[in-house]
């Protein structure tokens, strides 16, 4: 999709993070856009943002409130979104959730509601809009995996999960899509300085953080502008930021073979937390 200005975007999860920022620059780069979330206080307080990046009196703004794993709602915001708007032409399945903990401390429903939401939200808003797009003959998705999507993560059993799912899913609807004139692409983000980011901080197991090192997180409107330039040349594979490129390429590359390497980011932090608590311990007593 070469050409931005003038085309109908829907943005799943646009109310705040990567969705926001996405939503911000195609805006201004005179894009239609219409975002979709759960909170209606949000949309209003993102479509107000957005507003001041207008850049043709032509250009629609709109919100629609759904939850992307209800099913019934969020075919009545589709509709509403194909009546109201059109069919978009390109749709961004951003929206995502994540709680990280130890494997054996997370409750099965932290599994199931990950799941739902990264993995069956995106499926449910593809499997709605699928036959518009393919009686029309064209169209572009873009849907969310993660760098947790292509290496498993320490503390991310039930995110890594719900992303690979992704992956696999926007791997084998590519191949279907493909002869049908939809190109399906998937982004892979590191790290990013979201909200989201920063509540789920909380929940990381100490090893988790120990791996990260000293890495910070992509800025939001980094991650967007990284992925609209793909967009625009259509990849398939989105990596925004160099060291995740290295890392997207290693995990796919050497496949098994990374695992040695994360076994040894794993030992390495088990004996730091073994020492942190020592010291915490010496210090109480």
């Amino acid at each position: 999709m070469k050409e931005i200005n003038g085309r109908l975007v829907l943005i799943t999860g646009g109310s705040s993070g990567i969705g926001l920022a996405l939503a911000e620059q195609l805006f201004a780069q005179g894009a239609s856009v219409v975002i979709l979330a759960r909170d209606q206080l949000r949309l209003d307080t993102a479509v107000a943002q957005i507003e001041h990046q207008r850049w043709s009196p032509s250009q629609k703004l709109g919100a629609l409130s759904a939850d992307v794993t209800d099913e019934p709602a969020l075919h009545q915001a589709l509709t509403q979104l194909k009546t109201n708007y059109g069919l978009p032409d390109l749709v961004i399945n951003c929206a995502g959730v994540a709680r990280p903990g130890y494997a054996e401390t997370l409750e099965p429903q932290i599994f199931h509601w990950t799941m739902d939401i990264n993995y069956f939200g995106t499926v449910n808003v593809c499997q709605t809009l699928l036959p518009d797009l393919i009686a029309r003959g064209s169209g572009h998705i873009v849907n969310f995996s993660s760098l947790a999507g292509v290496i498993g993560v320490f503390g991310y059993t039930a995110y890594s999960g719900s992303k690979f799912a992704v992956r696999g899913y926007s791997d084998a609807l590519r191949s279907e899509m493909k002869p049908k004139g939809i190109l399906v692409s998937v982004v892979y983000p590191p790290d990013t300085d979201t909200p989201q980011l920063a509540w789920e901080d909380q929940f990381k197991p100490f090893e988790t953080r120990v791996i990260a090192g000293s890495d910070h997180p992509l800025p939001a409107d980094k991650v967007a502008a990284d992925v609209i330039k793909a967009i625009r040349r259509d990849k398939v594979n989105i990596v925004p930021g160099g060291e995740a490129k290295f890392l997207f390429f290693a995990a796919t590359r050497l496949g098994g073979g990374i695992f040695p390497i994360m076994d040894m980011l794993v030992r390495y932090a088990m004996k730091k937390k073994a020492t942190h608590e020592k010291r915490e311990k010496a210090a109480i007593e």
